[in-house]
């Protein structure tokens, strides 16, 4: 049979070792002699401390006073210490607060920047469609029309005019169904009654987008272009 023609070499041969999970010598030896040096090292170490807090109490015997000399030093020292991190919180505090100032007040700027170049952009449009240059106590024709038609006009990033409605969207042509030019829109108002007296030779009556030559009667406009700056800006505002 199978197991009568195993050999005892054979058997001893198919068992684990015990030994085989065990560390080697050498790992052994070397993990023993780390441990002994971290031992000495930390006795060492306790030795010394307790040995400076001897040294302090034997100083503070034989010298009191430079012993509360030198303990009011620590001490100084200590809030010194405090103070000057209380004293950079407040300096990065302050500077923090400055940044975001100043982070306001460019953001303000460049609004008050994008606004100047919008009116600007829409000045030369005014005055392209005949728009008059005359002013009376430091108020223009176009200041007139700028405050009540520049929410009207979007500028974009190329510096164009964009004609827009109460949403921010493109106002279209109903009969083309393409966009209104800020062009169209500014000459439409020559037919206007009030704002038509605000272009050269023009006498707010004939065709243009919305406006007609007659009143809701069927009336003729009335002419107003022989009307004053400070009239006219009376009619047109209500003030």
């Amino acid at each position: 049979m199978a197991d009568e023609n195993m050999t005892p070499e054979t058997e001893v041969t198919s068992t684990p070792k015990a030994t085989d999970d065990l560390m080697p010598r050498s790992e052994a030896e070397n993990l023993l002699k780390a441990l002994k040096a971290e031992r000495e090292s930390r006795k060492q170490y306790e030795k010394q401390v307790k040995e400076q807090a001897a040294q302090l109490e034997r100083f503070a015997d034989v010298n009191p006073d430079e012993w509360t000399s030198m303990q009011a030093e620590a001490a100084k020292a200590a809030q010194l210490q405090a103070q000057f991190g209380e004293a950079k919180e407040a300096i990065e505090l302050k500077y923090s607060k400055q940044a975001e100032a100043a982070a306001i007040e460019a953001a303000a700027a460049k609004n008050a920047l994008q606004d100047y170049q919008k009116k600007y952009a829409l000045e030369k449009v005014f005055h392209a469609a005949g728009g008059r240059t005359d002013a009376a106590d430091g108020v223009s024709f176009f200041d007139m029309m700028a405050q009540q038609v520049g929410g009207n006009f979007r500028q974009e990033a190329d510096g164009s005019l964009t004609v827009v409605d109460s949403a921010g969207d493109p106002v279209l042509d109903k009969e083309s169904g393409k966009r209104i030019s800020a062009e169209d829109f500014i000459a439409s108002y020559k037919v206007h009654p009030i704002y038509g007296t605000f272009f050269k030779g023009a006498k707010g009556a004939g065709a243009g987008i919305g406006y007609g030559g007659t009143d809701a009667n069927g009336m003729p406009s009335e002419d107003l272009s022989s009307l004053s700056s400070a009239e006219l800006f009376q009619r047109a505002f209500g003030s």
